[in-house]
């Protein structure tokens, strides 16, 4: 059985992916297979995944949509397909760094039960719900949180953990997947801790991909706060507490109270 199974959507951004695929090879050990969800490009992205897969054989596996059905979607026929023991997603314009990837498989591995998923930490342009901050390279990586509660932008799980929790909820298109599945994962008492010396280099490349997409995105934050009950934002200082890393008043408070 393979260590782990990386989830990579994309769509029309050939370079991006190549990079990414690159810089996967590079840093990781571990047995692993990148399972690339390609969502009906338009682009070089088939060049690009012919060349990898000369180049990786049967640790790349291709599910090509027939149109592009987003990043939820595209992700969950990843998840599904998964053939390792962990599993992670990676966007197409993310890098690992430092072997991020084998830090945090072998930090998972020492884990508790309880814990869900070990969050990788990552590049991110807003400085909004910090949670907790390191660096590295002179850059500043962080992991965020939804109104009190960590949640984990790149996790990696066991596979089994990521079925138990119903993968991502298709409700979502583009956003809100990720904070969804970690807040189930505490609703459910299991934990979600920092990966610690794990950093994900993310561009955040803003394209007409992107613009595009944003009218779908503000939907899903308002799908993810109704569906949750989140309180309003605190307007004064940052609510994380990170000795009690999960602190959300909202759905089934109750349960919060005992994950915590």
């Amino acid at each position: 059985m393979l260590d782990l199974s990386i989830v990579l959507p994309t769509c029309n951004r050939a370079a991006l992916l190549e990079k990414a695929l690159a810089s996967i090879e590079a840093q990781t050990r571990c047995a692993h297979e990148v399972i690339v969800v390609d969502g009906a490009s338009t682009d070089p992205t088939q060049a690009v995944l012919a060349e990898a897969k000369h180049d990786m054989g049967e640790r790349l596996v291709v599910i090509r949509e027939e149109q592009r059905e987003g990043f939820v979607r595209a992700v969950n026929k990843g998840f599904k397909a998964a053939r390792g023991k962990y599993l992670t997603w990676l966007n197409d314009d993310t890098r690992p760094l430092s072997n991020a990837i084998d830090r945090a498989v072998g930090q998972l591995e020492a884990e508790n039960a309880d814990v869900a998923f070990v969050a990788m930490f990552h590049r991110s342009h807003s400085a909004r719900n910090v949670a907790y901050e390191t660096w590295h390279g002179g850059k500043v990586y962080r992991l965020c949180h939804v109104r009190g509660t960590l949640y984990a932008n790149f996790p990696i799980g066991k596979t089994s953990t990521y079925q138990k929790l119903d993968w991502f909820d298709e409700r979502f298109y583009l956003n809100a997947a990720d904070p969804d599945l970690s807040l189930k994962a505490w609703n459910a008492g299991m934990r979600i801790v920092p990966a610690y010396g794990a950093v994900i280099d993310h561009d955040e490349v803003e394209d007409i991909r992107r613009a595009v997409d944003s009218g779908r995105a503000e939907e899903d934050n308002e799908k993810l706060f109704a569906k949750w009950q989140l309180p309003a934002k605190n307007p004064f200082y940052n609510d994380f507490d990170p000795a009690r890393a999960c602190t959300l008043q909202g759905y089934r408070s109750e349960n919060f109270a005992k994950a915590a």
